[in-house]
């Protein structure tokens, strides 16, 4: 399968929705609604209904929706890593790695809160890679502090990408206070037309509510099995996807090994977001596939030991087949 990959062509597209649907059909056999709590934030509580209106309330329709955005996200990040050079040649590997990755649990896979902000985590660091090259960036820093705070009202402890921001243009841009005004400015905008809103249709109360935040171990692992397995794979996938990064990484230009600094920052503070969001499930992980894909892409890569990446692949295919159709219990 990896070969179909390798190469950048329309119909690896084509391949690849395939591949989704496929290695996601125990999703659409056993669909669900958006996944919502008590403390869901008002904005994603009305999206939420408008979405299960305008689909007539199927799970089936809602699951196949929350398919086609993981299918979309994965030819988004497929397009930031061609963009911007980050590994050897381009391809469609990054795509793949992300809808099997997505594969692993179910609530990856249902509609969320989560699912719909890494729409706008995606598109805050494609803009952030465009830092390095932009003679005058602050459209650019404000649009970047926009999705910050967008994804912020759907997931609020998305706030912490300010710190993945400003160590973007500390990496990327000479010091510029007025380009750190302007991301604040983009910061503040979208909450601004929110309280406004909130305001004039007499809902300001809602405002504190969506800042929810908190840390909440589970009692117990519900199928401890599926969890084991699924987080194996993908802490096996990092080592070597570390590995090779580290290999690729001495041959690198400068301005490479910049946007790879972003992108591994990207993975420790979505992993403190995660950490702090309150949400059903392990769907608050979704948003540390981004980075961990960019990451675990690099060990396809491996030219000299061919059947290596073979085996990982097999390995993956594996672990989804089985935390999909065979739990224990």
């Amino acid at each position: 399968m990896l070969n179909i990959f390798r190469s950048f062509n329309p119909y690896s597209v084509f391949a690849l929705f395939l591949v989704a649907i496929v290695f996601k059909l125990g999703f659409l056999v056993h669909p669900a609604m958006p996944y919502r709590i008590a403390e869901s934030p008002y904005l994603w509580l009305k999206l939420a209904d408008f979405m299960e209106s305008a689909l007539g309330h199927s799970a089936f329709l809602l699951t196949f929706f929350a398919i086609v955005n993981l299918f979309g996200q994965a030819i988004y990040l497929n397009r930031i890593a061609s963009t911007h050079h980050l590994y050897p040649k381009a391809s469609y590997l990054p795509a793949m790695g992300y809808v099997l990755l997505t594969s692993l649990f179910k609530d990856w896979n249902y509609l969320s809160a989560t699912l719909i902000s890494n729409w706008l985590l995606l598109a805050m660091l494609s803009g952030m890679l465009q830092l390095y090259a932009a003679a005058d960036a602050r459209k650019q820093i404000f649009n970047i502090g926009c999705f910050i705070s967008l994804s912020a009202m759907l997931v609020f402890p998305n706030i912490g990408f300010v710190l993945l921001l400003l160590l973007a243009l500390a990496i990327l841009r000479p010091f510029k206070i007025s380009e750190w005004m302007v991301g604040l400015l983009g910061l503040l905008t979208p909450l601004y037309f929110l309280a406004g809103i909130l305001f004039l249709t007499d809902n300001l109360h809602l405002l504190p509510k969506m800042a929810a935040i908190g840390f909440r171990l589970p009692d117990r692992l519900a199928r401890p099995e599926i969890v084991i397995t699924a987080f194996s794979i993908i802490a096996l996938l990092m080592i070597t996807g570390v590995y090779y990064l580290n290999i690729f990484m001495s041959r690198m230009l400068i301005q490479n090994k910049k946007w790879w600094y972003v992108v591994i920052g990207s993975f420790f503070v979505s992993l403190a977001a995660g950490t702090f969001t309150i949400a059903q499930g392990y769907n608050q992980w979704l948003a540390v596939l981004v980075p961990v894909t960019f990451i675990v892409t690099n060990t396809w890569f491996e030219e000299r030991k061919k059947w290596m990446p073979r085996v990982f692949i097999y390995l993956l295919m594996a672990a989804i087949i089985f935390v999909q159709w065979f739990p224990i219990g």
